[in-house]
């Protein structure tokens, strides 16, 4: 292009010139070439198109190209400015959970809008006011101050009954994987391929050989990202159901109807074959081959993912209906992380030892107005309180759900303050101070002394060789770190503590990414199975406590509320901070489009999100569609993060002049529902400071 002298700032009428395209696919050395050949880039960097009013760097930046944003940054493009929307290029980063952009445009604006005193680009959320797009045209404006929701009915929709419910979606649900929802191979035996511009194919998808189940249709090519919109068939027993996908073909105009041209065929009992009872694979994405109808020719294949919704026939139907842990008043409520905080090797606070009664119980006396904490089940099905997939205190990485409740017990009563079992570290201490071996030396319940710093050196020696302690990332759950009581079961919980201590019950189950990314074995408890257990408890012993349920899994949470409509869920959400392979899981974006199309009550997002730009809270029509928000994260733990979250103090600029015809007005006043931290006390104070 540059070698045929063709001007680099020429566009189509919407103003989006050879520029911005390229930055629009991440094409950097079209972008580099673009720049290299055009003397005064300037305005061709700063030019924005008119449907939306973007810059090459805001298409950059919403793509999630990272080494484009880079080179137009070096090139000298203008940031911070705003598009029709009212949305700065970082708020679009944000959004969509590209952190490592965001992260970049705000290393590269720091010299101007960094606290001097701060060493994180992370506290760099505020907008600059009253920039304004210098338009390729004037002929389109828009004021709007938030982005348009999409339409989306809800999935959620059928009511109540015995049947189980199948959700099959076209394509993989994994992000990682590059397989085609459907390929076609022009391998016929017959013409069948040949086709104009009225011809159509497309995908039939039928749950079982009778007419009494509706049958789905879709045209080819797909229409993006169908995860939540799955395909709904309402069947009586899933494991006899046979799923059946048909390849047709249409021909528009014409007196002919529908030719199917291929089919094929999946046995849903047998996808989950080859486990142990009550197991299931993490991998639930299948690929099933199309053969041509009449010469059983293989002419492609569909893949696609499937959950299957059994019913839950709840011990006590008769409760009241939970109202959630937030108020209608709009002040922010305060969560107590795992109880009084997690544990950390950091001896900046005393720790009282993450989900233990001691440390609920602290967290609701210093303010929390609820208290979370993590629900897995044992190898025999008794909901325990832990947060780690993995129990390295074994010597090894062992997945909490291969040990039984009596094992898992065992190992926590070996660190607990009386524990009856001495270990190689106990017997040296006690050979050493003289002290006979059937008595333990006298010292207060739950204090921590030099016996128990043995204790703990014996406990880290022993995890010297699992995954996290190869990384030194070891965290201080041991006895001589915090004051650690044993492990406690849900049972315990509802049944000991008081029921004006409200619960926020985060529901832990590996997705597929997370034990992919931890060299976990790829296969869990079966999603119903393991959800009825959990709920089975909570309805027999909650009583009148107010409980929240919770999971970073979308699975979990839809099978949550499509079983139960008593307890509010939350959805947990990574806000693009690691690489996820689930696009339900990686974004503030991917949250709320999850969180309105299965009726979800909150999403809770990285902290780091709003930290780093706040006015998404009002920006992302979140709370248009009725979901309280709210956050947590390391960043939640210091007071000024916790006030740029809840408070943020903004104004408004207006501008018009000829050369800027678009008034934007900035505004920023927003707050989060709840903050969900591991310093109860200090960001209580801190927010009734601010308030006061």
């Amino acid at each position: 292009m540059t070698a045929l002298r063709i001007d680099a700032s020429l566009g189509d009428p919407l103003g989006e010139m050879n520029l911005y395209r390229a930055a629009q696919d991440g094409h950097e050395n079209a972008v580099r070439a673009i720049l290299d050949s055009t003397a005064d880039c300037q305005d061709l960097l700063n030019l924005a198109e008119t449907v939306n009013g973007w810059t090459p760097l805001f298409i950059a930046c919403i793509n999630g190209h990272l080494t484009t944003v880079k080179l137009l940054l070096k090139a000298g493009t203008e940031q911070g400015m705003c598009d029709l929307a009212g949305w700065t290029e970082k708020e679009h980063a944000v959004y969509r959970g590209h952190m490592k952009v965001a992260e970049t445009l705000a290393a590269h604006e720091a010299g101007d809008y960094r606290d001097p005193a701060s060493t994180s680009v992370l506290r760099t959320g505020m907008v600059r006011p009253g920039k304004l797009l210098k338009c390729a045209l004037h002929s389109q404006t828009r004021t709007s101050s938030r982005l348009i929701p999409p339409e989306m009915t809800p999935t959620c929709c059928w009511t109540q009954d015995d049947n189980s419910h199948i959700l099959v979606t076209l394509g993989p649900s994994n992000t990682r994987s590059d397989l085609e929802p459907v390929e076609i191979f022009e391998r016929s035996s017959d013409n069948i391929f040949s086709m104009n511009y009225e011809t159509t194919f497309g995908v039939m998808i039928k749950a079982g050989d009778t007419n009494s189940i509706p049958a789905h249709c879709i045209e080819l090519p797909m229409p993006g990202n169908l995860i939540n919109k799955p395909f709904h068939f309402a069947v009586g027993d899933s494991d006899n159901v046979n799923l059946v996908f048909e390849i047709f073909r249409k021909v528009y105009r014409s007196d002919e109807s529908s030719q199917v041209i291929g089919t094929g065929i999946a046995l849903l009992k047998s996808l989950g074959q080859g486990l142990a009872p009550n197991h299931e694979s993490l991998i639930r994405d299948f690929t099933v081959p199309i053969l041509e109808n009449g010469s059983m020719i293989y002419i492609g294949s569909v893949t696609f993912s499937v959950l299957v919704v059994t019913l839950f026939r709840p011990p006590n139907a008769s409760l009241r209906a939970s109202p959630g842990f937030w108020k209608k008043d709009g002040s922010t409520q305060i969560v107590g992380h795992r109880g009084s905080g997690a544990n950390s090797t950091a001896r900046t606070n005393l720790q009282i030892g993450e989900n233990t009664v001691q440390s609920f119980l602290t967290a609701s006396s210093l303010g929390a107005s609820c208290v979370e904490f993590d629900v897995q089940l044992t190898k025999d099905c008794f909901p325990v309180i832990f947060h780690d997939f993995l129990i390295m205190e074994t010597g090894g990485d062992v997945p909490l759900h291969t040990l039984t409740f009596d094992q898992f017990m065992h190992l926590s009563r070996c660190q607990a303050p009386r524990g009856d079992l001495l270990s190689s570290a106990e017997v040296r201490y006690l050979e050493r101070n003289k002290v006979n071996g059937s008595l333990r030396p006298k010292r207060r319940s739950h204090s921590v002394n030099t016996y128990d710093d043995y204790r703990s050196q014996d406990l880290v020696e022993r995890m010297r060789f699992t995954d996290e302690g190869m990384q030194n990332n070891i965290k201080g759950n041991l006895r001589g770190h915090s004051i650690q009581e044993r492990s406690s079961t849900l049972e315990q919980l509802l049944t000991q503590l008081a029921e004006s201590i409200t619960f926020n019950l985060e529901i832990k189950y590996s997705m597929l990414w997370e034990a992919q990314d931890r060299g976990m074995e790829l296969y869990a408890m079966e999603l119903n199975f393991f959800v009825d257990t959990i709920l089975a408890t909570i309805f027999r012993l909650c009583g009148n406590r107010n409980i929240t349920l919770s999971s970073f899994s979308p699975e979990i949470c839809i099978l949550l509320t499509c079983k139960q409509q008593t307890f509010p869920i939350l959805f947990i959400n990574k806000a693009g901070s690691v690489p996820t392979g689930d696009v339900r899981a990686g974004s503030l974006q991917g949250a709320i489009e999850f969180a309105k199309a299965w009726i979800l009550a909150e999403i809770v997002m990285l902290s780091d999100a709003f930290v780093m730009c706040p006015r998404l809270l009002t920006y992302s029509y979140a709370k248009d569609i009725g979901l309280v928000v709210g956050s947590y994260g390391n960043l939640n733990d210091e007071p000024d993060c916790a006030l740029v979250s809840v408070f943020i103090v903004g104004n408004s600029q207006s501008r018009s002049t000829q050369s800027d015809p678009l008034f934007l007005p900035i505004q920023a006043e927003a707050g989060l529902d709840a903050i969900m931290t591991n310093k109860v006390r200090l960001i209580s104070e801190t927010l009734a400071r601010a308030k006061s």
